[in-house]
Parts: C-alpha cells; structure tokens; sequence
C-alpha cells in the first residue's frame, strides 16, 4: 500500500509540472504581441511633443534656420527614457528638408514591430509663411 502512495504522488507532481509548463508555452506567444495600449501612448506622446515645441514657434524656427541638432535636442527633453525616435521633415512638395539625420536611433528597419507615426502640419511665422510636414515616428526599446 505504501508503494501506490508514492507512485500516485510522483504521478500528481508530473502532472502539475505538465499544467505550468502547458500554461506558459500557451501564453508566452500572447505576451510577445504588440501592446495596443502602448501603441497609443506613444501616439499621444508624439503629438503632445510636436504640440509643445510649436506652442511658441519654436519647431518652426528651428525648421527654418535648419538647426536639426537642436530640434533633435528638444524632442528628446520631452520624451521619457526609453523612448527611441525618428523625425523628418517634409516641405510642401513632400520632399525631404532635414539633410542631418534628427533621431536617437534607427528606427527605418523597425516597421511594424511597434513602431508608431505621428505626423504633424507646422506653419513658420513671419512675413514669409510656409508649411511643413513633420513625421515623428516612436517606438519603445525593447
């Protein structure tokens, strides 16, 4: 009788190994999905950033007097850490203005896998008015 006892509780142990192991391989492909919810932090982040550095004109002139290490400077104060960035901006002829590269990493090869776009219409003030396209594109470091 002893010997069944034994048995039955080596048995009970395999099977409650077999139920955590099933229960971890059946939600690790669940957790490596991207997260909505992240997604759309980042996109309010993004805008909430391009918003601020306009609110006093200040995107506009760095546009303007092309001075990319300073814009790239100002996005990264209002980003949290951990937050990787690519921005470009676009005249109105959607050609590229920003001839320096304005990001922290390089988030081209990152398509799809987290990656967000904001995109944001900047106007210069003063008397010589022009608009510009400004793509911000966010992801988190994984």
């Amino acid at each position: 009788m002893l010997d069944r006892k034994g048995q039955i509780r080596i048995l009970e142990a395999l099977l409650a190994v077999s139920i955590i192991f099933s229960v971890l391989a059946l939600t690790s492909p669940l957790s490596s999905t991207p997260n909505l919810d992240r997604q759309a932090m980042l996109k309010k982040l993004g805008t909430h950033v391009l918003i601020e550095l306009d609110k006093d004109g200040t995107l506009g002139e760095f546009i303007e007097d092309r001075n990319w290490t300073a814009l790239e400077r100002a996005v990264e104060i209002f980003l949290p850490l951990g937050a990787l960035f690519n921005l470009t901006v676009y005249d109105e002829q959607m050609l590229e203005v920003n001839t320096q590269r304005v990001s922290n990493s390089n988030l081209s090869g990152m398509q799809g896998f987290g990656t967000i776009s904001v995109q944001y219409l900047c106007v210069t003030r003063g008397s010589d008015v022009r608009f510009y396209r400004v793509r911000l594109q966010l992801a988190w470091a994984e």
